[in-house]
């Protein structure tokens, strides 16, 4: 038998303050902790959403040690806790644009991994936004990245790459039987869309998801649709619902196995 994962889900509001966003953190990091938590997901910009250009903090955040990162460090160390950081902006030496990165810390405030979001969000939604052009402001990044954790293997993804099969795919491939999605779902897609997609993505390949959202009325214009959602290779589901908060909720690997035996999709493909 597997070891069961604790995850903690932190569904929230964030806005263009990052010292306000990261009191919010860490009030639920602390949280998490005496919950009994082994690993906090935080949905994507949780630290800035809107506001300054991201550029800015970016450049301060190349090796995940500015006002964002080493506050996340040293947080993870404090209590013991591995986290997923959502999404910040990084300057790369390669890029014009920051990257939208995904950082993985463990539990002694290291960085084990990170990932680039790949599919970035340009869209006509006809929300009081409108148009979205993400790759106005970041550069999109090409790895698919798993990483080896105490649990198992587990499979990183953000927001708007849950419309895009073939990343899960491969991540299923590479053998994650948990993807990890911090995502900042638009009310009005995530009201048509954010559910299916989610349970898509864990029924066809056999694994979980695990995708904390960010929710509410961040600005004038932006509206996102929370809901958070844990689902387990069955398509079954557990949601966080519409306001800010966050729950634990536990991960049982054994299910994959137990799904994938019932219907051994990876054993019947045909086709790529």
């Amino acid at each position: 038998m597997s070891k069961p994962l604790k995850i903690f889900f932190v569904q929230m509001t964030s806005g263009p303050e990052v010292d306000v966003n990261l009191a919010w953190v860490e009030q639920e990091i602390a949280l998490a902790a005496s919950s009994g938590a082994a690993l906090v997901v935080l949905p994507e910009m949780f630290a800035q959403f809107g506001g300054a250009d991201p550029r800015l903090l970016a450049a301060q955040e190349r090796r995940f040690e500015g006002p964002v990162g080493s506050v996340i460090r040293t947080l993870a160390q404090h209590f013991g806790l591995w986290i997923v950081a959502g999404t910040v902006p990084v300057m790369t030496d390669t890029d014009s644009r920051p990257r939208a990165r995904c950082h993985v810390i463990n539990d002694q405030g290291e960085l084990v991994r990170h990932y680039d979001k790949i599919h970035l969000f340009d869209a006509v939604v006809g929300d009081q936004q409108g148009v979205y052009k993400e790759s106005d402001s970041y550069s999109p990044g090409s790895a698919v990245i798993t990483l080896d954790s105490p649990w198992g293997i587990l499979g990183l993804a953000v927001c708007y790459d849950l419309r895009f099969p073939e990343l899960f795919r491969q991540l299923n491939e590479a053998g994650a039987e948990l993807v990890l999605v911090p995502s900042a779902f638009t009310y009005k897609t995530g009201q048509a869309h954010w559910d299916i997609l989610c349970r898509a993505r864990a029924i066809e390949n056999g694994y979980f998801i695990a995708a904390v959202n960010q929710c509410g009325q961040h600005d004038e214009r932006r509206r996102t649709w929370g809901h958070s959602l844990l689902v387990d290779p069955w398509g079954e589901t557990q949601d966080l619902g519409a306001e800010p908060s966050s729950q634990l909720l536990t991960v049982d690997f054994d299910r994959v196995a137990a799904v994938r035996q019932q219907l051994p999709v990876n054993l019947h493909r045909r086709l790529g």
